[in-house]
Parts: C-alpha cells; sequence; structure tokens
C-alpha cells in the first residue's frame, strides 16, 4: 500500500470512528426528520419507529462505514438487509414513494453527520467519500424498491386469485348450502341477491381497486379475461360512465345458477354493444334490445347480413344510399330526409329506390322497413372478426 492510500485510510478510518461514537444521535435526527416531514412516518408508534425503521437506518451507516474503510463493495448479504426491510414496508401499508423519501431524508441526515465529523485536514476526503455515499444509498434504496415491488405484485397475484376464487365459488354454487359454505371458507358477509357488471376498455382490469372502491359497499369483483365481473349487492344506481370503459350490468339475481346465467347474459350484451361500434358507455338489460335479439339468434341475424348489410357494403362503397336510408328510417319523412341529407328530394327517392332493386325491400312498406332496421344493426361479413 502506497504512503498516500495508508494515509487516506487512516484518515477515514478515524472519521468513521467519529460518526460511529455519535451514530445514536445521528439515528434519533434521522427519525425525529422521519416524523417531521413524512406523515406516514408521524403516524407510527414510538415502539414501531424504533423496532421496524430505526434499525435500518442505523445499518445503511454502518455498511457505509464499513465498506468504504475497508475499501470494498456492498456484499449480497448486506443487500438482503434492506431487501427485507422493502418487504416489511409494503406490509405496513407504506407507499414505496413514501419509503424512498426516508431514503433521501436518512443519505441527507447522514451526510450531514458525517461532515460535521470532517476536520479542517480532512476536506479531501469529502469528493470520494460523497461518490461512495451516492452509491451505497442508490444501490440500497434499490434493493428495497425492487423488493418492495416483488412483493407488491405477489400480494395482489394472490388477491386477484381470491377474487376470482370467491366470485368463481358463488357462480357455481348448487343450492343455499354451498352459498353458506363458500361464505364460511372466505369470511364474507353475502348479500341475497347480486347484480353483475362487466367493465370492459382501456385499463379496466389493471383498475380493479379503483373499480371496486367506487362501487357500492360489499361488491365483489374479480377479473375475466381482461374484463373487470363486479357483483353489486341488489341495485346499480351508483354506476357512472368511466371515459374509455364499456360497462354493462344485468338483472339481480341470486347466487348460484341464476346469476352465472345473468352474467352470460351481461357478457353476450357486452359482445353486441362491441358489435354495434361501442367502445365506452354505460348498457343495461333493456337496452339494444333489437340488436340482441338479433345477435342471439345467429341464423336469422346471417340471413339478414346477406340480405341488407353485405349488398349494401358491396354496392355502394360510398356509403351514400346507406347514409339516405338511415335518415329516411329515423325520421320516415322524405322532405326531413332531404333536408338532412342536404340533397333534393327527388335524389332521396331515386336511393330508396336503389336501396329496394338491390335488397328486395321496399324502405316505405311498414314490413319492409323493420327488416333494413334489424339488418342495418349487423356488421357486414368483411367486418366480423
Amino acid at each position: 500500500m502506497s504512503s498516500l492510500r495508508a494515509v487516506r485510510t487512516s484518515g477515514v478510518a478515524a472519521l468513521a470512528e467519529r460518526v460511529l461514537a455519535d451514530l445514536d444521535v445521528v439515528v434519533e435526527a434521522m427519525g425525529q426528520a422521519y416524523r417531521e416531514e413524512i406523515p406516514e412516518y408521524a403516524a407510527l408508534s414510538p415502539g414501531q419507529l424504533a423496532v421496524e425503521v430505526l434499525p435500518v437506518s442505523r445499518r445503511l451507516v454502518t455498511t457505509f462505514l464499513a465498506c468504504v474503510v475497508e475499501g470494498r463493495s456492498l456484499t449480497p448479504r448486506e443487500l438482503e438487509v434492506f431487501e427485507q426491510s422493502g418487504r416489511q414496508r409494503l406490509a405496513m401499508g407504506m407507499p414505496l414513494e413514501t419509503v424512498l423519501h426516508a431514503y433521501r431524508i436518512a443519505g441527507r441526515e447522514a451526510w450531514s453527520a458525517l461532515c460535521a465529523n470532517v476536520g479542517p485536514s480532512e476536506t479531501a476526503l469529502l469528493a470520494d467519500l460523497g461518490a461512495r455515499w451516492m452509491d451505497i444509498v442508490d444501490r440500497t434504496s434499490s434493493a428495497l424498491a425492487q423488493a418492495y415491488l416483488a412483493a407488491s405484485h405477489e400480494r395482489l397475484r394472490h388477491v386477484d386469485a381470491r377474487r376470482r376464487e370467491l366470485v368463481e365459488a358463488l357462480l357455481t354454487a348448487t343450492d343455499p348450502s354451498e352459498v353458506a359454505a363458500v361464505s364460511l371458507r372466505f369470511s364474507t358477509v353475502l348479500a341475497a341477491a347480486y347484480v353483475p357488471v362487466l367493465v370492459a376498455g382501456t385499463g379496466a382490469a389493471a383498475g380493479i381497486d379503483a373499480l371496486l372502491g367506487a362501487a357500492p359497499a360489499g361488491t365483489l369483483g374479480g377479473h375475466r379475461g381482461d374484463r373487470v365481473l363486479l357483483l353489486v349487492p341488489q341495485r346499480t344506481d351508483g354506476l357512472r360512465q368511466r371515459a374509455g370503459h364499456l360497462t354493462c350490468w344485468g338483472r339481480p339475481a341470486t347466487c348460484g345458477r341464476a346469476l352465472l346465467d345473468e352474467v352470460q347474459h351481461v357478457e353476450q350484451l357486452l359482445l353486441t354493444a362491441l358489435a354495434e361500434g361501442h367502445t365506452e358507455g354505460l348498457f343495461g338489460p333493456d337496452d339494444l334490445l333489437v340488436e340482441q335479439l338479433l345477435l342471439g339468434n345467429e341464423r336469422v341475424a346471417g340471413a339478414l347480413r346477406r340480405r341488407v348489410a353485405d349488398v349494401l357494403g358491396a354496392r355502394d362503397p360510398g356509403g351514400l344510399f346507406v347514409a339516405t336510408l338511415h335518415s329516411y328510417l329515423e325520421t320516415g319523412s322524405i322532405p326531413e330526409t332531404a333536408r338532412r341529407e342536404q340533397v333534393h328530394a327527388n335524389t332521396v327517392g331515386y336511393r330508396l329506390g336503389r336501396v329496394r332493386e338491390l335488397t328486395g325491400l321496399d324502405p316505405r312498406v311498414p314490413r319492409d322497413s323493420a327488416l333494413l332496421v334489424l339488418g342495418l344493426g349487423l356488421p357486414s361479413e368483411e367486418a366480423l372478426p
């Protein structure tokens, strides 16, 4: 070892001894700063702070001093302490940002103590110590954060599995005794009946906690693929539209086969809404009745699709006939249709005549117009997935 390095090492060792001599004071200052600056830490009891928090703060300082005095890097065993503290903070209900804020405070307080113990002839040590201190804080806080997130994901998987298991148990119960057994097994008070609510759309599955938080008390929920199934006790008065979400609900049903049947009806309603081009909105059992009727009978839907949607899609690429037909079926008036489409009444008559020629259905005949209304509510064969 060179003489210069020996001098630096002895200087760091002497500095470490002085910091360790004042370590109780330093750790106490850390704890006080946590309480003053972080509400979640202020809510901890003195015992929790002393037993669960401050020992990790102390270990951060002693680990750093050991590394710089011995001229080495952190060991995996040393990092395990901080990984475990990440899991403990999650168990305590601390948000990760709060925990990392405490780490920043610990770094500040420890560095202030270190600087306070540096003598006039030792200031040259600070540059190297500062870089190493930042590295130690970065590596230990990263280890903590990674362990926190891993434990959080594992907890979410467990919670999600339990939610799914509870919902499936309610849907497959065969009699009241099985429903009572589900209640006991999951320590959950069950409602007499539930309204199934299915939520689809961007972020719906990831936002299940927010959906449950906004739902009425006693709501159960779980994932069904990339959608969320909520079982709402009795009523759905509190349902509200969420941007980017398509929400469909059914009628109240008792647990077991009745509830499973109602969930399947809601799934069909959701598919109907999607087939109609809806990507958001609220739809209940009394909505999209014609569309539900058609899509529930594939044979009839296929016949109408071939006769109306497919024919007009192939022979009316610009959509002029279809747009005029829509307006006419909505108003029942050629003058009003002409006003909406901004064309002459004779043009409207011509386009309706072309619809009759292409489909064999006359929009001005009530029975034919009903079939056209139904046929226009179906996607063409080319548009089907």
